[in-house]
């Protein structure tokens, strides 16, 4: 779980007890922005995961799976 993830969880709980600030709803969108970007990127590594397999890449299913820990601990897809 990523930081941004805990602190969309805590949003979701202080806008079921009430209306959020202006701040807050800023905040809001932005962990939504991120998490949106986050599951995109993980699904863009997922599916080159399976175009690599299904052409026998394992050297590029190597280097997929690298990314895609990287981005889990991160949060950002590494450039190399």
């Amino acid at each position: 779980m990523l930081p941004v993830h805990l602190r969309l969880a805590e949003i979701f709980h202080m806008n079921m007890k009430g209306a959020l600030t202006l701040e807050e709803a800023k905040e809001l969108q932005y962990c939504l922005r991120e998490n949106a970007r986050y599951c995109w990127d993980c699904l863009m590594i997922e599916n080159q995961f399976r175009l690599a397999s299904t052409t026998h890449d394992h050297e590029w299913q190597l280097d997929l799976q690298r990314k895609l820990e990287v981005l889990r601990l991160t949060g950002r897809v590494p450039r190399t």
